[in-house]
């Protein structure tokens, strides 16, 4: 016994004949006439009565016919999620996805309207934070996707390389530096600067190379997100030193962009719980968000 069978039962039963059954189906008489006869022979039992070319149900077939009504409904329903699973638009499915702040307000609010036009009933959580607290959130499960700078500082992630990137200098418009075309360390010396976290790695870099050249460069603020040190650079309280693909959204009139040499390349990308497989929805992020990284205006 197999759906189809009982599929082609419940059909004969609406429709009184394997005529009518076939035209509905869209089978061959030969075919529904088949399928029946081989029910019946599982059964061990006559379902119709044989009368002059019609199908007369006998008792047994309408008390069958109430169950496979059931079945039908079930298989019904079955379909309908097996088909929304396809397409990414079942139930109460959520993606939690962890982000830095100051993409949370520019890249990614883009990238989750290009999610939801494919995926319009999965729920998006949207988490920030800096690098590290992204990693113990994709480490204890309370976000399914991370995107941090490559490599993250523990190794018991999956990775997924995006985007490479340099480092900006950012200024008032105005500022004396900005008449060159590039910013090298020893043009800080005598100027406040904007820094980003300690706790990062790229700020230890930045500083070790600070007191390598520059002995007597100044911190005068520390910032804990790109957009807070691009607006403090705007308001000319020092040069802002941040991720360049970050720096890019916040470009203005009132801002001058400068690279900063030497040019140090450092790598960004998605992080999620190793060997856990993902989510059908959260796959489906991951690629928009590889898709935009392969796109022109993407990294810097």
């Amino acid at each position: 016994m197999n759906l189809r069978q009982l599929e082609i039962f419940k059909t004969i039963m609406d429709t009184g004949s394997t005529i009518a059954a076939a035209a509905q189906l869209g089978l061959s008489q030969s075919a529904i006439s088949r399928q029946l006869s081989a029910l019946e022979e599982e059964i061990g039992r006559e379902l119709f009565l044989r009368d002059k070319g019609r199908l007369v149900p006998r008792p047994e077939a309408h008390l069958l016919a109430g169950e496979v009504e059931e079945v039908s409904q079930s298989v019904a329903k079955l379909r309908t999620k097996i088909g929304d699973l396809r397409t990414g638009i079942f139930g109460e499915a959520l993606v939690r996805v962890a982000f830095p702040h100051s993409l949370t307000t520019t890249m990614l609010p883009p990238l989750v309207a290009r999610f939801k036009q494919s995926h319009p009933r999965v729920t998006v959580e949207i988490m920030s934070g800096p690098y590290d607290a992204i990693e113990r959130m994709v480490r204890g499960r309370i976000a399914d996707i991370g995107f941090v700078r490559l490599p993250p500082e523990e190794h018991s992630f999956d990775t997924r390389s995006l985007f490479s990137s340099g480092t900006t200098c950012v200024m008032p418009a105005g500022h004396p530096l900005s008449q060159k075309a590039a910013i090298e360390v020893h043009d800080l010396a005598r100027n406040d600067l904007i820094l980003l976290g300690r706790q990062r790695i790229n700020r230890n870099e930045l500083e070790h190379e600070l007191r390598r050249m520059v002995p007597t460069y100044r911190c005068s603020l520390e910032v804990h997100s790109v957009e807070t040190a691009c607006v403090c650079a705007a308001q000319g309280l020092g040069i802002a030193i941040v991720p360049s693909l970050i720096a890019a959204f916040f470009r203005s009139e009132h801002l001058v962009m400068r690279p900063f040499l030497p040019d140090k390349k450092a790598d960004y990308g998605i992080i999620t719980p190793a060997g856990a497989p993902l989510s059908w929805s959260a796959e489906a992020f991951i690629e928009i968000v590889r898709q935009y990284s392969l796109e022109p205006a993407a990294g810097c």
